[in-house]
């Protein structure tokens, strides 16, 4: 699936609001019932700007910056848990009180915070290489965690010439089979983002706190029989960050679980393998999207 520059341009919106004291940037898409998506760890909301354009002919498409990550303010606690009661304050803030949720890595743990936070106000979870599913993940994210090696790569990075950009390049090249796929809008704002130390910070004490020396800390998987919400499960099958057997083993415990496996796709399906994932999102959301309530735009 593919989106001209000048139609996303005109169906994607930027907007700016206000959460509980944090000022916080998102993207916004379309009308119908609400779905809000969630970046992963260290991400910017134009890492779903295929997605926006994709659903928004049938959807309220909202992606937010998550605190810290992207150009939204930092808060205090960075965890998946804190994080998820942030999006529902979020949520409340841009009248999507019931909203279906698509969370990509990190965005995934933190989704299934929110559905363990508020069961009955979810009507569809779309988990996307999720974190959280497994104790397994790519040794150099045990060693940004574990050494100081994540501190030297906070402190270089904004400093070096070119530093932020050989960052996005290195996160395009671990993260997808095809890294030339990635979009220019994406690359663009995330040199950006990581051009600040904040972000950078931010990123580093979410790594600290999910990943140790024997791999991720916590295992939401084990808490996928408690959600009752339709779950699907997407995950690209080259994923070199969180391997794709994570993702059957996270179906296996889902009493209405649905499982999509991307053939030559790495981590970052959203931006490789758009038109994979929305063949099987949009028949995913048009059966169990029910969140039915207003959809105008937040104050800002």
């Amino acid at each position: 699936m593919k989106t001209s520059t000048a139609a996303y341009e005109r169906a994607v919106e930027e907007h700016w609001t206000d959460v509980a004291g944090t000022r916080t940037r998102y993207l916004a898409a379309g009308r119908g019932s609400p779905v809000l998506l969630l970046h992963g760890e260290g991400g910017v909301s134009e890492e779903w700007d295929r997605v926006l354009g994709g659903l928004a002919g049938s959807h309220r498409v909202i992606a937010v910056d998550m605190p810290g990550y992207g150009y939204t303010e930092p808060i205090s606690d960075a965890s998946p848990a804190a994080m998820a009661a942030f999006a529902w304050k979020f949520a409340h803030r841009v009248h999507a009180e019931r909203p279906a949720v698509m969370g990509h890595s990190l965005g995934g743990s933190i989704a299934v915070h929110m559905a363990l936070q508020r069961p009955t106000h979810i009507p569809a979870l779309v988990l996307i290489s999720s974190s959280g599913m497994g104790h397994a993940v790519n040794p150099a994210m045990v060693v940004q965690s574990v050494t100081p090696l994540g501190d030297l790569t906070r402190w270089l990075v904004p400093v070096l010439p070119c530093g932020p950009r050989l960052l996005v390049a290195s996160m395009a090249v671990i993260g997808s089979v095809r890294p030339w796929r990635m979009s220019p809008r994406w690359t663009s704002s995330q040199v950006k983002a990581l051009s600040s130390p904040e972000a950078l910070r931010t990123t580093l004490r979410s790594q600290r706190a999910s990943v140790g020396l024997l791999g991720q800390k916590e295992l939401l998987v084990r808490r996928l029989p408690e959600l009752p919400m339709p779950i699907l499960v997407a995950w690209g099958t080259h994923d070199r960050m969180l391997p794709f057997w994570q993702a059957i083993g996270a179906r296996r415990r889902l009493s209405r679980g649905q499982l999509k496996l991307i053939p030559c796709t790495g981590h970052m399906v959203p931006q490789e393998s758009a038109g994979p994932l929305l063949g099987a999102v949009r028949p995913f959301l048009a059966r169990n999207s029910r969140g039915a309530e207003r959809s105008g735009d937040s104050d800002e």
